[in-house]
């Protein structure tokens, strides 16, 4: 809320709450859970703090859930936009390195790891580099003799 602006509880008709209830029931994700019981709570005359104290998220979140309430209304409660962390690489930088890995290039992680920091830019932790080999080509990538 900005400053001088008149502060206004989200309202929450008769038909919502129901809504929300029956959703709640249908609920298989502990965030969206939380969502839906904020705004039961609220429909109660929780105040916004209460509510965050109670469901132990910061005001802030509540207010994100408000935002979210009043432009989708409880469907938009109930979608979970994390997409989790994005890969860094392109799909054509991935397609090389696995070429160049089948190719026998690379021994050791820590070479790829060099690789996508001076071709691409990139640089990558030690230790994702070789989650990345695992998921994308086999690894390790050449035995030692």
């Amino acid at each position: 809320m900005k400053k001088g602006e008149h502060f206004k509880r989200v309202e929450i008709s008769r038909r919502e709450y129901e809504l929300l209830e029956k959703t709640e029931k249908k609920a298989s994700s502990t965030k969206v859970l939380k969502r839906i019981q904020a705004f039961k709570l609220m429909y109660l005359g929780w105040t916004y703090t209460a509510v965050a104290d109670f469901l132990c998220v910061t005001k802030n979140t509540i207010s994100e859930w408000i935002k979210l309430y009043i432009a989708g209304g409880v469907a938009s409660l109930t979608t979970l936009h994390y997409l989790g962390g994005q890969s860094r690489l392109k799909e054509d930088q991935l397609i090389e390195i696995q070429q160049k890995a089948s190719e026998g290039r690379f021994t050791f992680a820590k070479e790829i790891k060099e690789y996508i920091f001076k071709n691409f830019g990139i640089q990558y932790n030690l230790k994702h580099v070789q989650l990345l080999a695992k998921k994308n080509f086999c690894y390790p990538l050449r035995k030692q003799d």
